[in-house]
């Protein structure tokens, strides 16, 4: 019997956290100020109906799955322990390689101020033979993605490299 050989790596929440935490806000809200208005049996209704809404939000995953036994590569939302998307066939792994790209941030606020805020991203990504490339996953500390993505390298037995250093 051979061992799956399964890698998966999460590329984040899909829903940003802002959002996520200014929906909760306003469910709590609304929820707090229909107890109010409305009758209690309506209300209990309503908040069973929209709880679920909860964890949908917060459980959304970007991840990306390699599959070595079977050569398929699954990019999929992850939502409450259902996968959407389709898995795709490979022939070969080719490398996992870095790229570091530059961010500009522009923040303003009511009082005019601007503040630039200038980073490097670094952005990891698995290139097929077809000369397809994945993203796999992206970060601000260069030397944990760096350790990461050697770990995955030996898992997949493919090489690994820097783009830009």
């Amino acid at each position: 019997m051979v061992k799956e050989k399964i890698i998966r790596i999460s590329r984040g929440n899909k829903i940003p956290l802002t959002f996520r935490v200014i929906f909760s806000l306003i469910l709590f809200i609304i929820h707090i100020a229909l107890t109010g208005y409305l009758p209690k049996a309506p209300v209990i209704l309503i908040m069973v109906f929209t709880a679920p809404l909860l964890p949908l939000i917060w459980t959304l995953q970007d991840i990306i799955e390699i599959n070595m036994n079977n050569k398929i590569i699954h990019e999929y939302i992850w939502i409450l322990g259902n996968k959407r998307g389709k898995p795709k066939p490979f022939n070969d792994l080719q490398y996992i390689f870095i790229n570091t790209t530059k961010m500009r941030q522009t923040m303003s606020s009511w009082g005019g101020r601007v503040h630039y805020n200038q980073y490097d991203e670094y952005l990891a990504y698995l290139k097929l033979n077809s000369g397809k490339k994945y993203l796999l996953t992206r970060s601000k500390n260069h030397e944990s993605l760096v350790n990461k993505m050697k770990q995955i390298s030996v898992k997949l037995n493919i090489p690994f490299k820097e783009m830009n250093q």
